[in-house]
C-alpha cells in the first residue's frame, strides 16, 4: 500500500528554460479581502503535463487551467483567514503528530515517507502545509458548525437500523510470510518474497519455503482473528483488501512480513449502545460536511473577492 493518504496539494515542477521562449513572470491572480494569490502559490495546486516554457502568459494560464483550481484556493485561504479571526492555530508539535500517526499507521520511516512524496512529485513543505490547512479547516467547522448541529436519539437508531452491516464483527482469515528482523538480509529476503508472489508463485509454497514464523508449515495459515484484535498497523492494511489479495511488505520491530486474507467472515451484530457514541460522531460529521458549502458561501458573500484571470 502506497503512502496514498489523502494528499493535499500536488506541486508543479520547475520549467526548464528554453532559448526561443519568453519568462512567465509572477503576477497577482486573486485578492481575497487582505490578501492576495499569486501565480506562484497557485503552482502548487496545479499540475502541469506540459514540459518547457509557453510562449506567452495566456498560453501558460490556459495550460494550467487556473480557472478550474481558484476557487478552492480562494476557500482555503478565507478558511485560514477566518481561523486567525477566530484566535484558532495549528502548533508545529501538533503537525509532527500527525506526521507521527501516518508513518505508524503505513510503517514507514520519516525519510521513506520523504522519498515517496517525492515520487508523487510531492514538495515536503506543501505536503506540511496541506496538512495544516486541513486541521485549521477540521477546527474552524468544529467551533461554527458542530455546535449547531442536534443529534436525537431517533436519528441515532434510525441511522444503526439502515447501516446495519457496518456494525457487524468481521473475522479475518490469513495467511503470512514473516521474515525475522535478525536475518541481516531480512529486507532484501522480504522484497524477494514479494516479487515471487507478484509473479505468480502460490503463496502457500512461497510461505513453506521462506517464513521463519512456526505457520510455514501450515502454508503461513495462521487462522481466524477478529478485526478489533488486529494491531492498528495490521488493521488498516488488511482492511483495505479482498480475499485473495496480500498486503506490500509491512515493518515492524519483529520483522518483515506479508499478509493474505484468505476469507472475510461476518460476525453478530454489535448491541446499539456499544456503538452509539460512534454513530452520533459520524452523524455530526456527515452534517458538518454537508454544511461545510453553506459555511464557504457565507464566507464568500461577506468577503471582497477579485479574481484577475
Amino acid at each position: 500500500m502506497s503512502i496514498l493518504w489523502v494528499v493535499f496539494f500536488v506541486v508543479l515542477s520547475l520549467f526548464l528554460p528554453t532559448p526561443s521562449s519568453s519568462e512567465v513572470v509572477d503576477r497577482v491572480v486573486a485578492i481575497v479581502n487582505d490578501d492576495i494569490i499569486t501565480l506562484k502559490e497557485m503552482e502548487k495546486y496545479v499540475p502541469v503535463e506540459k514540459q518547457g516554457r509557453f510562449v506567452s502568459v495566456d498560453e501558460y494560464l490556459r495550460n494550467i487551467k487556473l480557472k478550474d483550481k481558484i476557487g478552492l484556493v480562494i476557500d482555503d485561504l478565507l478558511i485560514k483567514q477566518q481561523a486567525k479571526k477566530m484566535f484558532i492555530s495549528v502548533s508545529d508539535k501538533e503537525i509532527q503528530a500527525v506526521i507521527e500517526s501516518i508513518k505508524k499507521q503505513h510503517l514507514v520511516t520519516e525519510e521513506e515517507m520523504k522519498e515517496q512524496l517525492k515520487k508523487q512529485n510531492i514538495d515536503y513543505k506543501s505536503f506540511i502545509d496541506g496538512l495544516k490547512t486541513s486541521l485549521l479547516r477540521s477546527r474552524v467547522v468544529t467551533r461554527v458548525i458542530s455546535p449547531e448541529i442536534k443529534i436525537t436519539e431517533e436519528s441515532i437508531k434510525e441511522y444503526y437500523n439502515t447501516h446495519s452491516s457496518e456494525f457487524r464483527d468481521e473475522e479475518y482469515r490469513l495467511q503470512q510470510v514473516f521474515i525475522s528482523v535478525k536475518r541481516p538480509d531480512g529486507e532484501q529476503r522480504a522484497m524477494a518474497v514479494y516479487d515471487l508472489l507478484e509473479k505468480g508463485k502460490p503463496f502457500e509454497l512461497v510461505a513453506k519455503e521462506f517464513s521463519d514464523d512456526p505457520s510455514s508449515e501450515q502454508g503461513g495459515d495462521i487462522g481466524t482473528i477478529r478485526k478489533e484484535e488486529l494491531v492498528p498497523e495490521l488493521r488498516v492494511p488488511i482492511s483495505a483488501l479482498k480475499p485473495g489479495m496480500y498486503t506490500q511488505v509491512l515493518k515492524s520491530n519483529y520483522g518483515f512480513q506479508i499478509v493474505r486474507l484468505v476469507e472475510v467472515k461476518t460476525g453478530p451484530l454489535v448491541p446499539f449502545d456499544t456503538v452509539k457514541g460512534r454513530i452520533q460522531e459520524r452523524i455530526t460529521q456527515l452534517e458538518s460536511e454537508n454544511r461545510y458549502k453553506d459555511f464557504i458561501d457565507k464566507l464568500r458573500k461577506t468577503s471582497y473577492i477579485e479574481v484577475k484571470l
